[in-house]
């Protein structure tokens, strides 16, 4: 996740964050894609093109209809901008698709809530490896698509599989086995928010 910060507030987000309901259970029908099986030669290293694939094709659905993966449409795109790891690129691949985003480096799991609660799914970057007292890694990226709010767990796509989110690294890396997990605030959170509250990476996105 060597990306350097392009972070801004929106108003948008503002009154969001105001008006937030942490007691309401959300749950969006996203379509999940994964890394694993793509057919580009990439798939090790595009969680973050699977992770915004998935966002882009609930938000407008149709646009990467076509013979083959979803992701992989979205990342032939995402080539004329850049490379898969760059937040750049996969800005501009967004806007392309009429989906305005925004890098920001002040994550909190109220933002999260409060744009679940606008419909609107939230690709996360956190630290994969190491245990949870030290989360280590390059980056991660995946996809808040709802809330339990008496477990307190954020729902995620994981387009490489299922976490270990005590230890570190991966329990499943089957294909299908990252869909609609429910990764714990407590641990989950440690690996986003690795500089303490309100430092973890996410992907503002609205329209």
């Amino acid at each position: 996740m060597a990306m350097a910060p392009i972070s801004t507030t929106s108003a948008s987000a503002a009154m969001a964050r105001s008006t937030y309901d942490a007691s309401r259970a959300i749950s969006l029908p996203v379509p999940y894609f994964c890394q694993l099986d793509s057919g580009s030669g990439q798939g090790p290293r595009m969680c973050f093109s699977s992770t915004c694939a998935m966002a882009a094709a609930y938000l407008r659905p149709g646009c990467l209809a076509g013979a083959g993966q979803a992701d992989d449409h979205y990342l032939g795109m995402l080539q004329r901008f850049g490379d898969t790891t760059e937040a750049s690129a996969q800005i501009r691949t967004l806007r392309s698709l009429g989906i305005e985003a925004e890098l920001r480096t002040d994550g909190r799991i109220e933002q999260l809530i409060a744009q679940l609660q606008l419909g609107i799914p939230v690709p996360v970057g956190w630290l994969h490896k190491g245990p949870v007292t030290a989360p280590s890694g390059g980056g991660h990226w995946s996809l808040a698509i709802g809330w339990d709010p008496v477990q307190r767990m954020v729902l995620m796509h994981d387009p490489n599989g299922e976490a270990d989110l005590v230890a570190g690294g991966y329990v499943n890396t089957a294909i299908g086995s990252g869909q609609g997990l429910r990764y714990s605030e407590r641990n989950w959170g440690r690996r986003w928010m690795v500089e303490g509250e309100g430092s973890g990476w996410w992907l503002e996105l609205a329209g």
